[in-house]
């Protein structure tokens, strides 16, 4: 089925390099991101929300080649029960899960992303100069100025070993034209667990939006609690549900 756009549903991501970390976050400013959503933290450990950071390189998709970072926050519906049990729904069919993703940043370095990630999902995407490098063990990423010239966030460290693990379904949580949606991705990966990874966030431009809430969510130079990664993943994202 064709959308406005003129894409069909699923979208189609075919090669896909991807890396994602959760980090114990500040509360206040998690619950300050989340006001008016219907949502809650949906990851909790020791007491702290987690937050999750993706840096993707795109190699091959209906929407082009291009490279992303994701600053989202994990969540449930508000009225759903918080509680360690949720860390089970990394794993929960998609058809039953309630843990999904609530995308707070996520700049491309693609119009046509940025295009069809608002028009299709509502994902907030804005466009910015974004430099992956990922080699062998090795990260090496960072988010540019509007003139691509200085550096404004950098994302460095090592991924260590990986344990292979079962490829991860995800979920996002999204606002479209004031509508809250709920999208359901089909992922297919050679995904691997780094329980030794140290991906450390360096915010240089605290002016940014992106670096204001990164700095407030109190996740910079620390160590990640779980990385999860994938040189070959690929994902289909499906029409977005609506929800009342």
């Amino acid at each position: 089925m064709k959308n406005t756009l003129g894409y069909t549903f699923p979208v189609d991501f075919r090669d896909v390099h991807y890396i994602a970390a959760l980090y114990s976050a500040n509360a206040e400013a998690v619950r300050n991101k989340l006001i008016g959503t219907g949502l809650k933290a949906g990851l909790i450990l020791k007491g702290k929300p987690v937050v999750a950071l993706g840096l993707i390189q795109y190699k091959e998709s209906d929407l082009g080649a291009y490279n992303e970072v994701i600053v989202a926050i994990p969540v449930i519906p508000e009225h759903e029960k918080s509680g360690y049990a949720n860390w089970l729904e990394l794993y929960a069919p998609l058809k039953i899960r309630k843990l999904g993703q609530y995308i707070m940043h996520i700049p491309v370095d693609s119009v046509q992303s940025m295009d069809a990630g608002r028009d299709l999902w509502g994902y907030p995407k804005t466009v910015l100069a974004i430099n992956h490098q990922f080699a062998e063990n090795n990260v090496e990423s960072s988010i540019m100025d509007e003139d691509g010239k200085e550096s404004m966030v950098n994302f460095n460290g090592k991924l260590g070993i990986g344990i292979p693990i079962p490829s991860m379904d995800l979920m996002t949580y999204s606002f479209h034209n004031g509508v809250m949606l709920k999208t359901k991705v089909d992922v297919k990966a050679n995904m691997k667990w780094n329980p030794f990874a140290d991906i450390e966030i360096n915010v240089l431009n605290d002016q940014h939006p992106i670096g204001r809430d990164l700095i407030a969510l109190d996740i910079c130079n620390q160590k990640p609690l779980l990385t999860i990664s994938s040189t070959k993943f690929t994902a289909k994202f499906n029409e977005g549900q609506k929800i009342d």
